[in-house]
């Protein structure tokens, strides 16, 4: 884990807080992405690299602002809010389409309020369980918690959460019944995990990869049907037909953004998740590199934030700020 966000902190360090290029039109202020976490993180450190790359390629600086908060929710509101003529853009994953419905007191609509500019990539999951757990296979994990309604336990990096939304999911789509254990964050989830303080959890494949290569915890499925090299992780849909989860990376545009610059942005974009570098960055955290223009990218965002508003009030799940 330290030495995933070692490698993500170098990332970002390529592009600091302002990245060097020409200087931007006198018409408008230069191109500012927004992000919802602090620097050094993951998101941070993907949203930095692929500023590198469009300022390069649109020619004028592009500056990374970091407003954590809330869960991203500070962030995304922040640009919700923003003028157009801001030339300000929202660097988000898939928790912003969780947030509204779970939190009571965020107010903003991606669809009313945001235009799609491009989806970058995904980032996978997997299902695990400690090194000396019975089970070998996501079978044998379902069997035994049939036979046990209630008795097992899964972790996840807390309450709304992808992580915990995906456990909500997997127990409706297979009829067991588990008892969650948010924890505070990812790390210490896996290392619940790997002590044993729970019989299973939902962990992202970029930061439990030392704990599956050194055998601290054992993979039973990946949540998703994308393939890695370097891992023997079967897709859960060989399990669970018609399961699939991953959380996006991509870019948004307060509404009323000029449509031209989206697709210019988008065209640029196209081009930068075929760079060796942002391929790499992705990879790091258990993540492919995947591009989808604005109109594919609403597409599937309707469609995910269709699927966790079910998830969510099947199982009425609420977070107080």
């Amino acid at each position: 884990m330290k030495r995933l966000f070692a490698r993500l902190g170098l990332l970002a360090c390529i592009s600091g807080c302002l990245l060097a290029a020409p200087a931007a039109r006198a018409s408008q202020p230069p191109l500012r992405i927004v992000v919802g976490f602090p620097p050094g993180g993951a998101l941070d450190a993907l949203a930095r690299i692929v500023a590198h790359d469009l300022s390069k390629q649109l020619n004028e600086p592009v500056i990374v602002d970091n407003k954590p908060g809330a869960g991203g929710t500070i962030a995304t509101a922040y640009v919700a809010h923003s003028s157009p003529s801001d030339n300000t853009l929202l660097f988000a994953d898939t928790s912003m389409l969780i947030a509204p419905h779970i939190y009571k007191q965020v107010t903003y609509n991606w669809a009313r309020d945001f235009s799609p500019v491009a989806m970058l990539g995904v980032v996978d999951f997997v299902v695990a369980v400690p090194p000396n757990s019975p089970a070998h296979t996501l079978a044998d994990y379902i069997k035994m918690a049939k036979a046990k309604p209630g008795f097992y336990t899964y972790g996840s990096s807390g309450v709304g959460s992808i992580h915990h939304l995906s456990g909500e999911m997997l127990q409706m789509k297979t009829g067991i019944k588990l008892v969650h254990v948010p924890y505070r964050g990812g790390s210490p989830s896996l290392q619940g995990l790997a002590a044993g303080d729970v019989s299973m959890a939902i962990v992202s494949l970029g930061a439990s990869a030392s704990f599956i290569k050194d055998h601290k915890i054992r993979a039973l499925a990946l949540l998703s049907e994308d393939k890695y090299a370097g891992y023997d992780i079967p897709a859960i849909d060989s399990y669970i037909p018609g399961y699939d989860v991953n959380s996006g990376v991509f870019l948004l545009a307060p509404k009323g953004f000029d449509a031209q610059r989206i697709q210019r942005i988008g065209s640029v974009l196209s081009k930068a998740v075929q760079n060796k570098k942002v391929i790499a960055a992705f990879t790091l955290q258990g993540a492919q590199a995947s591009y989808r223009d604005a109109a594919a990218l609403g597409a599937w965002m309707g469609k995910e934030d269709n699927k966790w508003a079910e998830v969510i009030k099947h199982n009425k799940i609420s977070v107080e700020h």
